[in-house]
């Protein structure tokens, strides 16, 4: 009996047990239409904040290592990389570029490959402990408006899909940075505008609409039909500007500040996209004298602009004086064409500032003369010296200089030697008697017969290639060979033999030197 209910017990058992199976089927819902809960409430941001968190994790594990390796994929921004996923704010970003730039040895964090593996350094700030990863839904900064996410169940009856839209207004930024306007001189003679650097950004899309104040980010026409966009000081929210440089390729945003003329006008012409631009050019003309051009930039325009001979020199530095009319025709007949800014003359024009004495003569004797006389020295050609006179005994004998002069309480004899044994023996009796003699050789040009004269004066002077003019201040340099004198007075005197053509003439007057010729 007992064995009996038993059994009865185990089927009614299991009786049960498959009823309650079956009716939870019947109530079960296929898992492709089920509602989350959360987006009846409004929580639909609470999946982000989990992904955040897991962002959140990953990044503790990097930091400990001090670099990330970060995979580019389409559409990757180095800004847009940073702050999403390493939590960056827009100055933090802009501080870590240039460390991103040297890490990877790129020079252009715009030309990304995807698929590129870029090194992150991670520093203070950055993965955990550095504020975290951004939350994918953060409102972007600046003057954007985003109306409220609307919800709702998509059914039978054709009400709305869940979605949401975004409007972008203008952004807008004070007036027209300083130094923009002389620039913009500087540039119209490179790439003539033709009205199109007053033309407004702007860029339409399904989702949104974007306008830029042409006072506010003023644009420069490039030398491929583009346009450079002036982000002063970086106005333009990192997230905004990589939305503008994805729908219009053509346009190209720096964000140096004008201030620094330099730079300011580097990053407009790496924007610019020109066939060459080289940066601090020294071109040198001519051996002795030198002629040396100092620019800022050397631009090409095109492949042919050598061949058409139409390269660029440009300088930015209003404090330098500008290039003399006579050198800016002479770099044009070279096949360059120099931009400068408009300033005022140089104040050292007008002024005296030292004397430059040209030689004009080849043989010996004339060089001595033309020595003499920039020295003001008075001399007697073919002077009779006496060697021996009445008190010696009666021997009286006297000595033919070819030049002879008195200074400083010294007597001084130069004696052109021929080879004659008599002139050597004769040279010999005049220095024992006292005569400090200077000895030519007809072979003896202008340096060796001045070393000769300033040896026997006692004149400080050493022959070599001076820097008359100095380019390292200026926008050219001249060099010259020759000695450089001072006087007991201070005055400084510079001699040569160089042949001086017009341009250098006009180069040395316009720097206060004054031309005397001998």
């Amino acid at each position: 009996m007992r064995s009996l209910y038993a059994r009865l017990s185990a089927v009614l058992a299991f009786a049960a047990l498959t009823l309650a199976a079956a009716s939870e089927r019947a109530r079960a819902i296929d898992p492709r239409f089920e509602l989350d809960p959360r987006l009846l409430d409004g929580r639909r941001d609470a999946p982000r904040q989990d992904k955040g968190v897991k962002r959140a994790h990953k990044k503790e594990a990097r930091a400990k290592a001090g670099v990330s390796e970060y995979t580019i994929r389409p559409g990757d921004h180095i800004f847009k990389i940073l702050m999403r996923d390493y939590g960056l704010s827009n100055d933090e970003a802009e501080a870590l570029i240039p460390e991103v730039k040297r890490l990877n040895d790129i020079s252009d964090i715009r030309r990304l490959r995807v698929g590129q593996i870029l090194r992150i350094p991670l520093v203070r700030g950055t993965g955990a402990g550095g504020g975290g990863a951004r939350s994918e839904g953060a409102e972007l900064p600046g003057r954007i408006e985003r109306p409220a996410a609307t919800t709702a169940l998509s059914g039978e009856g054709g009400a709305p899909a869940a979605g949401h839209s975004l409007c972008m207004m203008s952004v807008a930024a004070p007036a027209e940075p300083d130094g923009v306007e002389s620039a913009r001189r500087l540039w119209d003679g490179l790439v003539p505008s033709r009205g199109e650097a007053t033309q407004p950004i702007t860029i339409e899309d399904k989702n949104f609409s974007l306008s830029l104040d042409p006072e506010s980010f003023p644009t420069f026409v490039a030398a491929d039909g583009g346009r450079v966009l002036v982000d002063a000081g970086g106005k333009i929210p990192p997230l905004v500007r990589a939305i503008i440089e994805q729908k219009d390729p053509s346009l190209r945003i720096v964000s140096e500040s004008p201030r620094n003329r330099k730079r300011f006008m580097a990053s407009l012409l790496a924007g610019a996209r020109f066939y060459s631009v080289e940066e601090n050019v020294a071109l040198e003309f001519g051996t002795d004298p030198k002629l040396t051009i100092n620019a800022d930039f050397k631009i090409e325009k095109s492949p042919d602009s050598l061949l058409h001979q139409d390269v660029v020199l440009m300088n930015v530095g209003e404090n330098r004086p500008p290039m003399p009319p006579s050198l800016v025709q002479f770099l044009g007949r070279e096949g360059f064409r120099v931009l400068e800014p408009l300033s005022g003359r140089d104040d050292r024009v007008g002024r005296h500032l030292q004397n430059l004495y040209q030689i004009t003569a080849r043989d010996p004797r004339g060089i001595v003369d033309g020595v003499l006389q920039t020295l003001n020295i008075p001399f007697e050609s073919n002077h009779n010296v006496e060697l021996y006179g009445v008190a010696d005994g009666g021997l009286r004998l006297n000595v033919r200089a070819d030049r002879y002069f008195e200074e400083g309480g010294s007597r001084f004899v130069v004696s052109y030697f021929d080879g004659d044994p008599v002139t050597y023996t004769l040279t010999r009796l005049l220095e024992t008697r006292g005569y400090r003699v200077v000895v030519l050789d007809p072979k003896d040009d202008f340096r060796k017969v001045s070393e000769k004269l300033f040896a026997r004066m006692r004149i400080p002077g050493v022959f070599a290639r001076h820097d008359l003019l100095s380019g390292r201040d200026a926008s050219y340099g001249v060099q010259m060979s020759g000695f450089r004198l001072r006087s007991a007075t201070g005055e400084q005197a510079f001699l040569t033999n160089t042949e001086i053509d017009p341009l250098f003439r006009d180069l040395l007057d316009a720097n206060g030197y004054t031309i005397i010729a001998h």
